[in-house]
């Protein structure tokens, strides 16, 4: 039997009109202040950039632990019901952390669900977050309720209690509301269509967290920017299912700078220029929240994409459970297919299903 978790929840069934007339008006107010939003993004990511090279000086935490901790606290987060925002938060508490203070592989599983712990108060409705009890219980009780408070303090103090950062679903949104995929962003779509994602939009978003949350894996990634990972996976996801969009927004983008250089050329005050702080501007950078810098950006991109064809040819089985009931790893594997890709565990997949 299930221990742990929140309650099944009650659903209030509201008019879908004001549902959708509520979600319809929240496009709006967050239209207005998608600049600053980027901006602020952009500070945090700049702010809260990991080197896995000071992870790779604990004595006893080592990379080959990694995976077993991810897919305990992928498991974890899936049975709690928590928002995807608060599994990218929690690695990246756990990442600060571990690159600040040495870590004991006794406390390893203790500083993961602490760290999910604090991220879902951060992120996640009251009635979903976790107690200390709970916590205890999937750990076996290996560990006091105590230990979890003291552990969240030692947490908060190594961080100077600032948790906040740019999170994998913060660039996915920002690309999903740049390509504009489903229209809505325009506000002229059927009201009633406001009412839940459609199932573009939900198509992408289950790929694009699929191949995100792989990145949670491996050392490599921890190289990379968050927004050109999410980026990249979105992309990806919209090739995967061949959506058209995606791309269609990059090369918006692109046009965009090419217009803007040239524009430049023209200016004789170029000092002036360069002396400008630079202003975040969503409709011409999207989820570029660093800016976009033509060939250096593709190229981050192009690196980031390379690790993600790799890891997707071999999954780990908590990802495989956790996304093939939405159709993920059928679209996955029609894509290994398609382009001639050696998948050994989607391979087996495959024969298993047949």
């Amino acid at each position: 039997s299930k221990h742990y978790g929140p309650p099944k929840r009650h659903f209030n069934h509201f008019n879908p009109q004001q549902d959708s007339i509520e979600n319809r008006n929240n496009l709006i107010i967050v239209s207005e202040y998608l600049n600053s939003i980027t901006t602020h993004l952009q500070q945090l990511e700049t702010s809260r950039t990991i080197n896995p090279s000071m992870i790779d000086l604990q004595p006893e935490v080592k990379w080959f632990m990694r995976p077993y901790l991810v897919n305990f606290i992928i498991q974890l987060h899936s049975s709690l019901k928590l928002k995807p925002t608060t599994l990218f938060l929690c690695w990246n508490i756990i990442d600060r952390y571990c690159a600040k203070r040495i870590a004991f592989k006794q406390h390893y599983q203790l500083i993961g669900c602490t760290s999910l712990w604090i991220a879902s108060k951060y992120e996640d409705k009251k009635s979903r977050v976790p107690t200390v009890t709970e916590l205890s219980l999937v750990c076996s009780k290996v560990y006091d309720e105590s230990m979890f408070k003291e552990m969240e303090i030692h947490i908060l103090s190594t961080l100077d209690w600032s948790i906040g950062h740019t999170s994998l679903e913060d660039i996915l949104q920002l690309c999903i509301k740049f390509s504009n995929h489903d229209q809505k962003e325009s506000l002229n779509q059927p009201l009633l269509s406001y009412k839940s994602n459609s199932n573009i939009v939900s198509s992408i978003l289950a790929i694009s967290r699929y191949l995100c949350e792989l990145t949670l894996y491996e050392r490599n990634y921890l190289n990379q920017k968050i927004s050109s990972i999410g980026i990249t996976a979105h992309l990806i996801a919209c090739n995967m299912l061949q959506i058209p969009t995606g791309y269609k927004s990059l090369l918006r983008i692109q046009s965009q700078h090419n217009d803007d250089n040239n524009s430049l050329d023209c200016d004789y005050d170029i000092e002036n220029i360069e002396n400008k702080k630079p202003v975040m501007d969503f409709n011409k950078t999207g989820p570029f929240i660093q800016g976009y810098d033509s060939e250096n950006t593709i190229t981050e991109l192009r690196e980031v994409a390379n690790l993600l064809l790799q890891s997707i040819l071999n999954p780990p089985e908590v990802l495989i459970d956790k996304y093939e009931q939405l159709g993920v790893l059928t679209i996955i594997k029609d894509f290994v297919s398609k382009h001639g890709l050696a998948s050994n565990k989607l391979t087996e997949q495959q024969t298993s299903d047949i």
